[in-house]
């Protein structure tokens, strides 16, 4: 029974840390920074929620790596393996968070792509793995986890897509500005 209460509390927290608390850092460092909705706190919200994930995710894949390690019957090499590559990039991700070239160096921009890259294959494989796990859980609440968990992402995507048709429309319009009553030559006046 013990060890039921501990594969609950390795899904919840993995979940809730990977599947969760990532994505909504990664929303808010592609809209919030500077186009179309800038915040100035949006570091700090960013750098809130991609800590927050990654520990409780860290904490998560522990408990799941104890699971693994005591327990004879169950093996989940595929979800055990996705594990230790989502922990191990996740872990990549948070020191180049940490130790970030600056954007004037020509390596900054690299950084800058490699950063983003990394990050969105950490949550495309967090996903993947939280599936995987669900996947493996031997009950009927496995399908109340996938559906709940399937509703959290639709939630999630609906606000990432909203938030991009908002990006394209204020960039359409601001390409598009009319002329300034200040911007016109004096000859065209009347």
């Amino acid at each position: 029974m013990i060890c039921k209460s501990f594969q609950q509390v390795h899904g919840i927290l993995n979940i809730f840390g990977w599947g969760l608390l990532l994505p909504i850092g990664a929303i808010v460092a592609r809209n919030f920074s500077k186009f179309p909705l800038k915040c100035d706190d949006w570091y700090q919200l960013h750098t809130l929620c991609q800590t927050s994930g990654y520990i409780v995710g860290a904490v998560g894949w522990g408990t799941g790596i104890w699971l693994g390690n005591s327990s004879r019957q169950y093996t989940l090499k595929a979800h055990r393996i996705l594990g230790i590559i989502v922990f191990t990039l996740a872990t990549l991700q948070m020191l180049a968070m940490w130790l970030q070239a600056k954007k004037e160096d020509e390596c900054g921009k690299w950084w800058e792509i490699c950063y983003n890259v990394l990050g969105y294959v950490v949550i495309v494989l967090s996903i993947a793995n939280i599936f995987e796990g669900i996947g493996n859980i031997r009950s009927h609440a496995a399908e109340n986890w996938r559906w709940v968990y399937l509703a959290m992402l639709i939630v999630l995507a609906l606000i990432a897509l909203a938030l991009e048709i908002y990006r394209w429309i204020k960039s359409k319009n601001q390409q598009q500005m009319p002329f300034d009553d200040n911007d016109i030559d004096a000859s065209q006046q009347i």
